[in-house]
């Protein structure tokens, strides 16, 4: 069995590619709402929302609720940002190469926005307690307990533990600012 994090980076990958069909002016426009979402997401469980998780129905450990709460609205928000209208960043259209190495660029900061929040909000869910089998035999162990130090260290980079919501904030407003008045 490979280790998950190649999982998780191997999909960060994949928008790179898709970045790099796009263009990076596509890219960054999804990089702007994202990182405004991921501020209010992230706002609003800090100051709101981890105070009610008692409250919620059911015998749901708190770190699936939070799980849950980053992963729904961050999904529906980037099929939203990719297959809606898209916000075009205001620099020059570029061809062949350039498109294809600064659209890769693009793509990698939006797959670390999206797949490094699911990543990171299943990490803090203990990857919901899902065990796989043990190679022939027949037992099964939790993911969560035979995660490598790698995969330890690269999650403490994702954005829900390591961006600060001011810091999204501020880098949403400059990109959006920059849309705006072209």
């Amino acid at each position: 069995m490979i280790p998950v994090e190649y999982l998780w980076l191997t999909l960060m990958l994949v928008f790179g590619v898709i970045g790099a069909t796009r263009g990076l002016w596509k890219e960054l426009g999804v990089t702007t709402i994202l990182m405004l979402s991921l501020f209010v997401l992230k706002f609003t469980w800090e100051k709101i929302a981890q105070n009610y998780i008692g409250s919620v129905p059911g015998n749901l450990p708190p770190g699936t609720v939070a799980a849950l709460y980053y992963i729904i609205p961050i999904l529906f928000i980037a099929f939203i940002a990719y297959e809606g209208i898209s916000l075009r960043f205001p620099i020059k259209e570029m061809g062949g190469l350039g498109k294809a190495v600064f659209g890769f660029l693009g793509g990698l900061l939006n797959g670390y926005l999206i797949v490094g929040t699911v990543w990171n909000a299943v990490w803090l869910a203990k990857y919901f307690g899902l065990h796989v089998p043990l190679g022939s035999t027949g037992t099964s162990i939790a993911i969560s307990d035979y995660l490598t130090k790698l995969h330890n260290t690269l999650v403490q980079y994702m954005p829900i533990t390591f961006l600060n919501e001011y810091l999204l904030l501020a880098f949403g407003m400059i990109l959006l600012l920059a849309i705006i008045l072209k």
